[in-house]
């Protein structure tokens, strides 16, 4: 069955001849042009983000949302929540059109017989993408990972062939799960250390995606090694002391991507992740103390004494989910608490910090007790990594771990909430997916 919506543009660059004559791709320079075309995409998935709750958005704004699913996604409702194909903005289906090209290079390296240094590059390459794309879809489309429950909780459909006829079952999370961290791993043995572009996979960023994977799964050595190693071969940061807060976005990048992107993906832009429009919530924007130079780079006001978020590594409004250097420090310091080693801990929160905060007022932190220490991290994670596409799956995650988040709106003087562990925190599959693919949707 094809379920796969939104893969003609994909079957055009397989079938049709371009102008360079690439026609069918069975070369290593076909598959590397392939890939080239998908690495830059813009489609991450946007609607965990749309869903947390570092944001909110006044009625006005509410009512004029022009897709009925942005509204229900805004609210938590079980279903319809998606956007249609024809918005651009159907996140299945970037997702899976984005897997179809890396199944489709994959193959078409072992189909050829392609070996030698650069057909392992394309392969790391691929695996690494691939990865990527089922470790994005994943956080919105199935529940949190759980050890106790992931061999039967509701996965990925795991295409791993660019046959789009082959029936989609659902894998299980465990299963998901599986193999990201295979892709991941294998990607390492095959790519270089830095890439010419943060865009590009690279060794540094499987590393960091692995340490991401990791710390969602609760793996707090595996994460705390990959992070390492991926901070240890690319660790820049910026000094926020030296940047212009009167800037529109202070942060300061070059070609879309600042030095602290060790891999750069962007999400998809709706209007419940434009930051142009959303305010920022109270209680993200509440978190930043005096001295804490974030809450002026990060942050403007608006002229009704609302703020919107600016603090991009983009240049402009968009919102990049990769990897970036502040990331790992943060996932070096979690781990490190979490396993009772609480100087290693509040060494590498420092070393991040430092750059952070007005060097003549900072004091940095000494941890004695874990819990504090845990407290802490867990609010400069959230404060670092604002709307990076994170907090919706750290909401989860936590929640897992008894911290009992319940999020909460007030749309048109009416209250949605959302408790701890509920089945929505698994948002629904496109309903048009479902019809056409026969395959199983979420638990309401």
């Amino acid at each position: 069955m094809i379920v796969f919506i939104g893969l003609e543009s994909c079957d055009t660059f397989l079938e049709k001849k371009s102008d360079k004559s690439l026609g069918i791709p069975t070369s290593i320079s076909d598959f590397q042009a392939l890939l080239d075309s998908f690495e830059s995409s813009y489609s991450f998935c946007s609607s965990g983000e749309a869903s947390s709750d570092d944001y909110y958005i006044n009625d006005e704004d509410y009512n004029s949302l022009y897709y009925e699913g942005e509204k229900r996604l805004h609210t938590w409702q079980p279903d319809y929540v998606s956007r249609p194909k024809s918005s651009g903005g159907d996140e299945w289906s970037n997702l899976y059109r984005s897997v179809y090209v890396y199944n489709s290079v994959l193959k078409g390296i072992e189909d050829n017989k392609l070996e030698g240094q650069e057909a392992d590059h394309i392969r790391g390459r691929a695996l690494m993408q691939r990865a990527t794309r089922f470790l994005d879809g994943v956080q919105i489309w199935s529940p949190v990972y759980n050890e106790n429950t992931a061999a039967d909780d509701l996965g990925m459909v795991l295409r791993l062939d660019p046959d789009m006829h082959q029936p989609s079952i659902r894998s299980s999370v465990q299963e998901t799960y599986d193999l990201i961290l295979s892709d991941l791993k294998e990607s390492i043995n095959l790519l270089p250390d830095r890439s010419k572009s943060p865009i590009l996979p690279s060794k540094s960023a499987a590393h960091g995606l692995l340490a991401r994977a990791f710390l969602i799964m609760g793996h707090y050595e595996d994460a705390l090694f990959h992070a390492q190693e991926a901070f240890d071969i690319y660790g820049e940061l910026i000094d926020f002391n030296g940047l212009d807060a009167t800037l529109n976005y202070p942060i300061p990048s070059q070609n879309q991507v600042s030095v602290e992107m060790v891999f750069h993906t962007v999400m998809y832009m709706s209007d419940l992740t434009n930051v142009e429009k959303v305010r920022v919530s109270p209680s993200l924007y509440d978190l930043y103390e005096e001295g804490d130079l974030r809450k002026e780079i990060f942050f403007k006001e608006n002229t009704d004494g609302t703020f919107q978020f600016r603090g991009t590594h983009m240049g402009h409004r968009g919102l990049s989910t990769g990897i970036m250097s502040s990331e790992l420090l943060l996932i070096m310091a979690e781990c490190n608490v979490r396993l009772n080693k609480l100087s290693e801990g509040a060494d590498a929160l420092n070393n991040l910090l430092v750059k952070r905060w007005d060097s003549a007022v900072f004091t940095p932190y000494v941890f004695t007790d874990k819990n504090s220490a845990l407290e802490v991290v867990l609010k400069e994670r959230r404060k670092e990594l604002a709307f990076r596409g994170l907090r919706w799956s750290d909401i989860k995650r936590l929640n897992r771990d008894g911290y009992e988040i319940t999020l909460t709106r007030k749309v048109n003087n009416e209250l949605y909430s959302l408790p701890p562990n509920d089945f929505r925190f698994a948002i629904a599959i496109p309903e048009s997916v479902i019809e056409l693919g026969g395959i199983e949707q979420n638990p309401r």
